[in-house]
């Protein structure tokens, strides 16, 4: 074992234990390359008071840069989404709505492994920095005109299938909430890359370097009941190994790999 190793283990003890948690807290406080936690949330609005001052606003050219590699290639994760989406695609569903879709990734990505039928419509919600530069992008990547951006996260009323990728833990709104206040929800809605506990329902701080957010992660229990009560069955369900979220001092709140679904609305 390495001395910083050796260094980690020692402040496990319980003796050593706050003085961990008061360097750990120093650490965070600083711009660090990856993802890092720390601490435990009752709700988004607690987290958001407790986010660093040394951070600016997620909303940011920084953000809106990241992820051009995703634009080109799938990881493990992707496929239960790409199955899902084809058949749903193939069976008539032209109506895509990529609720926090970033510049259009999966949108790019998808694409080059399954050609769209030239009648597909797919809209991306986001921030404003980040639709900026995805309309930017999209006047020299997207040569069929297929991708749309939506300035209000309203617009996935009426459409038919929506995507929610890695996004809703950064949501300062309740999603079954949400859904329920659109007079026609999208009778198909797949979430994929999603932290997700057998029990527990809280938010974090995570800092990803050039930003601090509040990070929600949800009992997925009740998630499945929130989607229930909006008229959702769950028609399938994975798990994401390659993504994991752990916070120190929190080992009861760990999740060890990430949830995705394909639900259906019960009227369809």
């Amino acid at each position: 074992m390495s001395l910083r190793g050796i260094a980690v283990e020692t402040l496990k003890l319980p003796a050593l234990r706050p003085l961990a948690k008061l360097l750990y807290r120093r650490a965070f406080r600083r711009r660090r390359r990856g993802n890092h936690y720390m601490g435990i949330y009752a709700s988004h609005a607690e987290a958001l008071a407790a986010v660093p001052p040394t951070f600016d606003n997620f909303d940011q050219a920084e953000a809106a840069g990241q992820y051009r590699d995703r634009t080109r290639e799938l990881w493990i994760g992707d496929y239960p989404v790409l199955y899902w989406l084809e058949r749903l695609v193939d069976v008539g569903n032209r109506r895509v709505f990529d609720l926090g879709g970033h510049i259009g990734v999966a949108y790019y990505a998808f694409q080059r492994f399954r050609p769209y039928p030239a009648d597909l419509r797919w809209l991306v919600s986001d921030l404003p920095t980040t639709v900026a530069a995805g309309r930017e992008w999209a006047r020299e990547h997207d040569a069929s005109g297929q991708l749309d951006f939506a300035d209000d996260r309203q617009a996935a009323d009426g459409q038919d299938v929506l995507l929610v990728l890695g996004a809703m833990q950064y949501f300062d709104y309740d999603f079954g909430d949400w859904l329920g206040s659109l007079a026609s929800p999208p009778p198909h809605v797949i979430v994929n890359t999603t932290p997700m506990h057998d029990r527990c329902d809280f938010h974090t701080l995570q800092n990803m370097g050039f930003a601090c957010v509040p990070y929600h992660v949800q009992s997925r229990p009740a998630f499945v009941a929130a989607m229930a009560r909006q008229g959702y069955r769950v028609v399938d369900a994975w798990r994401n190994d390659e993504r994991e979220c752990r916070i120190p001092f929190h080992d009861d709140c760990d999740v060890d790999g990430y949830s995705g679904f394909y639900l259906q609305r019960a009227s369809t």
